[in-house]
């Protein structure tokens, strides 16, 4: 009688350690076990490598205070935009981009963190004294201008605005898979084609550092553009959603 009763109190004290244990385990921080590789492009005012080889930016520097807080290694890796999203998609590497747009395909391959970086809203540039891109004071107005053609990079997303009207409307493009914003811009000087758009905040860095000035292009706002695109980090599969929830917790 005695004994069944210490049998009941022993297992009652076992599964208390058994649940003390687990949640122990946790509440630990989940790190990865090698460092997860971190990609970024030069990308004026986004991110810029500095002359001690960090990386800084409007996304970058949030990212990586966020790896810092929440004690998860990780390495910067230059890689073309196009790159990374073959490497992430295809979930070769334990890594992650920063500053990416989020939209139902990529959430069907990626993991997201939340937001790191608001946008201002979008604007386009073309040649100062294009009339046929100054005359548009809206979206659809300029989309469907069958006389202007509109310059992309391949697998590059503009937002889900954007995106959604150039497959509704599906303007003339001019598509281009590893071009630099800088050689953009040098494409829009020589007619090869007539606009693209930009964050506001690009703009202006990415016309300098090219060489050009400002009053060479049109920097122009539409009436129904939405509010800027939300940017965030995300990652291949192969970074756990524990990781994921930490890197939030730090950007709270």
């Amino acid at each position: 009688m005695e004994f069944g009763k210490l049998g009941k109190t022993a297992m009652k004290y076992f599964k208390i350690l058994i649940s003390m244990s687990i949640l122990l385990v946790c509440s630990m921080p989940v790190n990865a076990e090698d460092p997860i590789q971190l990609y970024y492009s030069d990308r004026i005012p986004y991110a810029l490598t500095d002359g001690q080889g960090e990386v800084h930016g409007l996304c970058a520097t949030p990212a990586a205070n966020a790896f810092r807080q929440a004690g998860i290694p990780f390495q910067w890796k230059k890689m073309p935009f196009k790159r990374q999203l073959e490497t992430i998609k295809y979930n070769k590497k334990l890594a992650c981009g920063i500053g990416w747009f989020k939209n139902p395909e990529r959430e069907s391959f990626a993991r997201f963190t939340g937001m790191i970086y608001q946008d201002k809203p979008m604007i386009s540039i073309s040649k100062k004294g294009k009339n046929t891109i100054a005359g548009h004071k809206n979206l659809k107005s300029l989309l469907t201008d069958t006389k202007v053609k509109l310059l992309i990079k391949d697998g590059f997303s503009y937002g889900d605005y954007i995106d959604a009207l150039i497959k509704k409307y599906g303007p003339q493009t001019v598509v281009v898979a590893n071009s630099t914003n800088i050689q953009m811009n040098q494409m829009i000087l020589s007619g090869r084609a007539d606009y693209f758009f930009m964050s506001e905040e690009e703009a202006g860095h990415i016309i300098s550092s090219a060489g050009y000035d400002v009053s060479q292009f049109q920097l122009q706002h539409y009436e129904d553009m939405p509010d800027g695109n939300r940017r965030y980090i995300n990652c291949s599969q192969q970074v756990s959603p524990e990781i994921i929830d930490l890197l939030n917790q730090s950007l709270k």
